[in-house]
């Protein structure tokens, strides 16, 4: 009897070999489900967390010279009437989208104003094939900028830039000054709008 029993027992433990096999890979197949969630979730996140990240000097005020020399005349921070708002048109194109700006400060008593911008390394594709290039290469002097208003007046290049990058995007932090946002003396009255124009390096007519 008592071997009846063993060889019984022998028959249940074969019988749940199988079961605790499938029930093993169940649960592996779960957690590597909830890995694949987790980090799908993960990817997404940072994306939008990139959508609108920028490096902090890329979205501080900048004290140029010009600057630097208006607050020691009006005497504190809180007096250099820095104007900033929502960009009308942030976007160089709003179907390629090659250049994203934001971060716009506007000091009038000192003639000045900054901003900062960005590309995705993707874009270059689409720049070089404008300009005619076979490719572009990421660089910090690969763009220069200047800055023109409604009536055409061309306030040239930027006095400051700074360059930084983060994963797939590059950042630019210009400061341009010597703009008379109240009464021009050409007296073709104030700008209206104020527009950044960027370019290949040495292809500023292409």
């Amino acid at each position: 009897m008592e071997d009846m029993e063993r060889y019984g027992d022998y028959n249940d433990v074969e019988d749940d070999a199988p079961k605790r096999r499938r029930g093993g890979f169940l649960r592996v197949l779960q957690i590597l489900v909830a890995l694949v969630c987790l980090a799908t979730a993960g990817v997404i996140g940072y994306r939008l967390f990139l959508f609108d990240y920028y490096p902090a000097p890329m979205k501080q005020l900048v004290f140029t010279e010009k600057l630097t020399a208006y607050y020691g005349e009006v005497g504190s921070a809180g007096a250099l009437g820095v104007r900033t708002q929502k960009l009308r048109f942030p976007y160089d194109d709003n179907d390629k989208g090659n250049f994203f700006c934001d971060n716009l400060y506007v000091i009038p008593g000192a003639g000045e104003l900054q901003i900062s911008l960005r590309y995705n390394e993707s874009a270059l594709a689409t720049i070089a094939e404008h300009y005619g290039f076979d490719s572009l290469t990421p660089s910090d002097d690969l763009f220069s900028f200047r800055i023109t208003d409604n009536v055409g007046r061309d306030y040239g290049a930027p006095v400051y830039t700074a360059t930084d990058a983060h994963a797939m995007y590059h950042y630019y932090k210009l400061a341009f000054d010597g703009i008379d946002f109240d009464d021009p003396a050409d007296g073709a009255g104030a700008p209206a709008w104020i527009r950044l124009e960027i370019f290949v390096k040495g292809a500023e007519d292409g």
